[in-house]
């Protein structure tokens, strides 16, 4: 009996242990499950989130419209030969969008966009300078580029070709002006100014309209030169302050007051200095220094001139002249009927193989990092570069070159510097507040 009850004492025991393991086995193996189970769920919603993060990232594939039809704006002469390039190889990719082109220079293309645009008789994409963009921007007039990637482009482009922080260009070149001499004539360039009005006096003869020194001598773009150059910012030292117009300073009258002394070795009235008449005294050979930019390259190379481009030498003050930097660029209108066939054409026309053509037939150097310019013009032109600001583009801009060109033809002409100064100040304030 005893022997029984033992017996059966060792059995509960061993049956309640397995129940115990079984329980605990059991419990242990629902958390693993519970445990696998939660991991894969969080896998699978880190996954689905991945996922919807690469969709937002990814750039949407522009497909361009049923029927699309783009007429392009672009400037006269070489650039006509490359936007007709760049339509036939768009054209390779994009059969069935009809492109069409107008030569329209780049300062013209605002103020016609501004009446054909709504009209519907405007371009679909354009080129302008990028100190028009303000203007463009705030008159509702081009489409925010929201294609190019900015980082593979120069800082200076996608400053110059944004307004408010936004891209609305598609850059194409960038540019500023130097000084170009003839070889025939000047073994080594100037090193200052002052050593060009000492040239000037042996070498010219004006009567056979023959100048040390020619240039479009009432343009604003040029002059900025002596007005920069003797520490005068336009619009401030961030360009967009249109209270500081910097040519009524100390600085500005100096530099203006410096720029009409040059009448001396360029006595000509300021009507007849112009840019037409110093390019053809170029070509003859009756002028030894010029002030021009890249866009003339080829036109004197087509010429035959045997010429150099060097940077600016030393102002009287020691000071390098400071260049206006400017950026080519071409704009989608806001009143394309075609927004998606325009920026891929725009987009087309900024890639570096369409970049390095134009280059080719123009000279003006690609805004886009990682191409390389070896030929000397150019690379006197990025020397100049180094002193060059870009030229502000907001709105006020277009008062700036009008009233200018008026104020600085009256200067060489030879009205008294400050009451020019006083009074174009006076004239764009006014303008500016209305």
């Amino acid at each position: 009996m005893k022997k029984i009850l033992l017996w059966l004492t060792v059995l509960m025991v061993s049956v309640s242990m397995v129940i115990s393991f079984s329980l605990v086995s059991c419990k242990a193996a629902e958390e693993t499950t519970t445990e696998e189970t939660v991991a894969e769920e969080t896998t699978a919603e880190e996954t689905v989130a991945e996922e919807t993060t690469a969709e937002e990232v990814t750039e949407p594939v522009l497909v361009p419209e049923e029927g699309a039809s783009l007429l392009v704006w672009e400037d006269f002469g070489t650039l006509e030969d490359f936007i007709a390039y760049a339509i036939g190889e768009f054209n390779k990719i994009y059969p069935d969008i009809t492109v069409t082109s107008e030569p329209v220079g780049p300062v013209d293309a605002t103020p016609r966009m501004e009446l054909d645009g709504p009209t519907g008789l405007g371009a679909d994409v354009f080129a302008a300078p990028h100190d028009h963009l303000g203007r463009l921007v705030s008159g509702g007039i081009v489409l925010e580029n929201d294609v190019t990637v900015p980082d593979e482009f120069l800082d200076a482009a996608i400053a110059g070709t944004s307004y408010d922080g936004i891209l609305y260009g598609y850059p194409t070149a960038i540019e500023t002006y130097a000084l170009f001499y003839n070889k025939d004539i000047i073994d080594t360039p100037a090193q200052s100014f002052d050593e060009i009005v000492e040239f000037a006096g042996t070498f010219n003869d004006p009567s056979s309209n023959k100048f040390g020194l020619m240039w479009d001598v009432a343009n604003a773009y040029f002059d900025y030169i002596f007005t920069g150059g003797y520490g005068a910012d336009l619009f401030g030292p961030t360009g967009d302050d249109r209270d500081s117009l910097g040519f009524d300073t100390q600085a500005g009258i100096d530099g203006l007051t410096y720029f009409q002394s040059l009448r001396e070795i360029y006595d000509v009235d300021a009507a007849d200095a112009n840019y037409d008449a110093m390019m053809a005294s170029f070509k003859e050979g009756n002028a030894a220094y010029i002030i021009n930019g890249p866009w003339a390259i080829q036109e004197c190379k087509d010429a035959g001139v045997n010429f150099g481009v060097v940077e600016f030498p030393l102002l009287p003050n020691g000071n390098h002249p400071v260049t206006f930097s400017g950026i080519r660029a071409v704009y989608v209108s806001a009143f394309t009927k075609y927004p998606n066939a325009a920026k891929l054409f725009a987009e087309f026309v900024s890639s570096p193989e369409m970049l390095e053509k134009r280059y080719e037939l123009s000279a003006q150097i690609p805004p886009r990092k990682g191409m390389t310019i070896e030929d000397e013009y150019s690379a006197a032109i990025l020397a100049q570069a180094a002193y060059a600001v870009p030229m502000p583009s907001i709105p006020e801009m277009a008062t700036y070159w009008t009233t200018m060109a008026a104020t600085l033809a009256n200067i060489w002409n030879g009205n008294d510097v400050t009451t020019e100064v006083e009074a174009a100040a006076v004239s764009m304030r006014e303008a500016f507040s209305q």
